[in-house]
């Protein structure tokens, strides 16, 4: 599938890290997803209900990460990759998880992609419903 959908810098504080001073209070990680999508049905319809709710995957994806200690980026990386391709029921996702590491460097950063087992992604996409958008809270 040619279409990509974009989604950089979703914020969320997450306790990550090798050492236990870096755990012992949140900070700030940035995931950046693409997402293999058929953006044309959703343009011809014009219609929400056939595209991925990215609302709802940013959500959960700061969930997921607030949700408990990590060591590593990679596993972040792997876990958020997991319940992307879960989610979404896109065929692919690639996954860039950044952290501030070390003073003097910008970011750090691990980039994976991940595939659907092959077929799961068609079938859910015949047998899903489209979900509706979450209603952002205020």
């Amino acid at each position: 599938m040619a279409d990509t959908l974009h989604l950089h810098d979703i914020a969320a504080e997450c306790r990550i890290g090798v050492n236990d001073w870096e755990r012992e209070a949140p900070q700030t990680i940035w995931v950046d997803l693409e997402l293999a999508i058929d953006a044309a049905l959703a343009a011809t319809r014009d219609d929400v209900q056939a595209t991925v709710d990215y609302a709802g995957l940013v959500s959960s994806v700061q969930h997921l990460a607030q949700g408990r200690p990590y060591r590593l980026l990679e596993t972040l990386a792997e876990e958020i990759a997991s319940l992307v391709l879960a989610e979404s029921g896109t065929s692919r996702v690639r996954v860039r998880v950044k952290k501030r590491a070390l003073p003097g460097l910008g970011h750090a950063a691990v980039e994976i992609e991940r595939a659907a087992a092959r077929g799961r992604a068609r079938r859910r996409a015949v047998r899903a419903r489209p979900r509706p958008v979450k209603a952002l809270r205020r």
